[in-house]
């Protein structure tokens, strides 16, 4: 997007501070209009709301920032929307990605906050009321840029046949904002860094782990005669990092039909789009600095679909429909349905909290008292030169995004089957435990 074009059409908006606290010395909420939401067309189409931000300090960090986002909108089928909030440097962050399921409607009175009393908007029912903790990290926007000038609510409706309107935004800035804790050895005490056991150099591997909590919340059969979803078992994921080291991809800068160089997102004979190799950035402590060793890793692509428009990690996850039956031998497991090798984005969407339960994983609630190394490595978005999942961090697939299913074979038996998510399933990557990358989950299926 150009930020130039986009402050050029930009209508100048009234300003509002609504409100200052008494012991604060700075904290304002600038009001922004809102406007028709225009139907998907089957192309990239994004509705664009700016306000104009003027009069706050010339940097916003850990100490004054932005702290909330609120909106109001009415919409018929809120989960066809994709919502986010552009700052004047270009961070993106989401606000809430195809949230609401299959029949909410509206966001009423909807506030964003890192606090969030009414819990994750992944986890709410639409319509949403109150206050949500968002489909991203808000601490990334506070990352020392200057907040005056235009900021943007972006609204993507991504399927047709419903349609709405933003009644109107704002965005407030306060002391203190709340942000994530890090440790000691994503503060810059490299001595605090532990690494990896078992390993003789001094290694920081990544460990990837799927998220029960997110996956047991969204999942969903749908019948062979649904309209928009045929036969399908739509599923999510999130991927999290529990390891010593952050996982982080890094690109060659070349990019390839086949065997032969071409330019970067060219569409190749196949009418596939070119590939980028890629590789994986190990790291290791030495002479009381953290290096980087790049191992050869797999490849990305420019993801041209309508809510994506960035760059995707190839072969990621794979989603599998098994049935498993008891012999005198053993147990006989058949795999009756499977997804592509579905690619994935990979920044952080947020991360493990200590005061709730969204990473319990094994029994074992991961957070910043848990992993010593937490939040080490920061990764905003998915680029072409860098992707990433820190330590503690998670990458959230709702279960309506796209390639997040298994086509049903007709034919199925209706009962009892498990649903296998599998991370990384050509073996790619380098962690430091490759037997907790498969998740499983028993499923009863209606097959109609």
């Amino acid at each position: 997007m150009c930020l130039y074009k986009l402050k050029k059409r930009a209508t100048l908006l009234t300003v509002v501070a609504l409100f200052f606290l008494p012991t604060t010395i700075w904290a304002q909420r600038f009001v922004g209009e809102g406007g028709i939401l225009n139907d998907f067309d089957g192309e990239h189409n994004r509705n664009v709301f700016p306000v104009a931000v003027n009069g706050l300090p010339n940097r916003i960090d850990t100490a004054f920032g932005l702290i909330s986002v609120c909106l109001n909108i009415n919409h018929t089928k809120v989960s066809d929307l994709k919502i986010q909030l552009l700052s004047p440097d270009g961070t993106t962050i989401w606000l809430s990605n195809r949230n609401g399921g299959d029949k909410g409607a509206d966001y009423q009175n909807t506030c964003f906050n890192n606090s969030g009393f009414s819990g994750y908007i992944f986890n709410g029912k639409a319509p949403f009321i109150g206050e949500y903790i968002p489909d991203s990290r808000m601490e990334f926007i506070n990352n020392g840029q200057n907040p005056n000038d235009y900021w943007y609510l972006l609204i993507e409706d991504l399927h047709t046949g419903n349609v709405g309107k933003l009644n109107g935004f704002s965005i407030q800035f306060g002391e203190h904002p709340i942000t994530s804790a890090k440790s000691s050895c994503a503060g810059g005490n490299i001595a605090a860094c532990r690494c990896t056991p078992g390993y003789k150099d001094s290694v920081l591997l990544p460990d990837l782990v799927v998220v029960p909590s997110f996956t047991h919340n969204q999942v969903q059969e749908y019948t062979y005669n649904d309209p928009i979803y045929p036969g399908q078992l739509r599923v999510a994921a999130s991927i999290a990092n529990i390891g010593e080291g952050p996982m982080e991809i890094e690109g060659a800068g070349k990019w390839y039909c086949g065997t032969k160089l071409v330019d970067s997102n060219q569409r190749c004979a196949d009418k596939q789009l070119a590939r980028q190799p890629i590789h994986q950035n190990i790291y290791y402590k030495k002479e009381g600095a953290l290096v980087r060793k790049p191992i050869p890793a797999g490849t990305l692509y420019f993801d041209e679909q309508p809510g994506h428009q960035h760059y995707h990690v190839d072969n990621w996850i794979e989603l599998r429909l098994v049935k498993k039956l008891k012999t005198k031998k053993g147990v006989r497991q058949t795999i009756v349905g499977r997804s592509n090798k579905v690619s994935y984005c990979l920044f952080d969407t947020g991360i493990c909290q200590d005061g709730d339960s969204l990473c319990l994983i094994n029994n074992i609630k991961y957070g910043r008292q848990q992993l010593t190394n937490y939040g080490l490595g920061t990764y905003t978005d998915c680029h072409s030169k860098a992707q990433g999942i820190s330590v503690g961090g998670y990458d959230t697939y709702g279960m309506l995004y796209e390639g997040q299913y298994i086509q049903l074979p007709k034919g199925l038996a209706k009962g009892w089957y498990y649903l296998q998510i599998i991370i990384d399933p050509a073996n790619t990557y380098r962690e430091s435990n490759k037997r907790n990358n498969v998740f499983e989950k028993k499923i009863y299926l209606q097959l109609q």
